[in-house]
């Protein structure tokens, strides 16, 4: 058994990200949820459609619905919410500089996962693909940078617009869930717009 402490940093550019049209916006995340269970992986299944509660997180960086979700699942599981920036006073998402953090406490055998949206996007999010071990063979407890098993995923929810611009993404839509809806299938985002590295935000 050992307790983990995990830090979500923005190092995105203070000075934001090109933009289709030659304007600049900055990276942000939204809040999102962790879960750490015994499972490969809990919030979706690639190339299936997304569940209603996925589709909250991936369009409106809303996590309430997926936490709630995953409370009916049977079996051992622990999990929470992070959407108060380090030092804030209230949930907000993370802009350059900011950072989430949280602490759980695991045991061999179990795996960590989280999720949270890319904010200035219709419907992206990043997850690992498979949840991480925790221990690896000889029991050790997982130390270091793991931001390499993050991967960038498009819900399939929503039709994809250029990042940082679209009028129908969260910054900039008159409500949450409005934008054209796309009826696709969980993947990896391959939708010939720009996004940075993951490793550079």
């Amino acid at each position: 058994t050992a307790t983990f402490s995990v830090k979500i940093e923005n190092i995105g550019s203070q000075d934001g990200l090109a933009a289709a049209d030659g304007t600049k916006y900055p990276f942000a995340l939204s809040p999102g949820l962790f879960v750490v269970n015994h499972k490969k992986q809990y919030f979706f299944d690639e190339n299936e459609r997304a569940s209603q509660a996925l589709e909250l997180q991936a369009e409106d960086g809303n996590p309430e619905s997926l936490s709630k979700k995953l409370l009916t699942k049977v079996g051992s599981v622990y999990m929470g919410v992070f959407n108060t920036p380090s030092g804030a006073d209230k949930p907000g998402p993370l802009l350059p500089g900011a950072s989430y953090e949280f602490t759980f406490t695991g045991t061999e055998g179990m795996k960590l996962n989280l999720i949270a949206m890319y904010g200035q996007s219709n419907d992206l999010f990043y997850s690992a693909r498979e949840a991480v071990d925790l221990f690896d063979k000889d029991g050790n407890a997982l130390t270091g940078d793991i931001t390499d098993k993050l991967l960038l995923w498009d819900a399939g929810t929503e039709a994809n617009q250029a990042p940082g611009i679209g009028d129908e993404q969260a910054p900039r839509q008159k409500m949450a869930n409005t934008g054209k809806a796309e009826n696709g299938v969980v993947t990896l985002v391959k939708d010939g717009f720009s996004y940075p590295n993951t490793k550079d935000v």
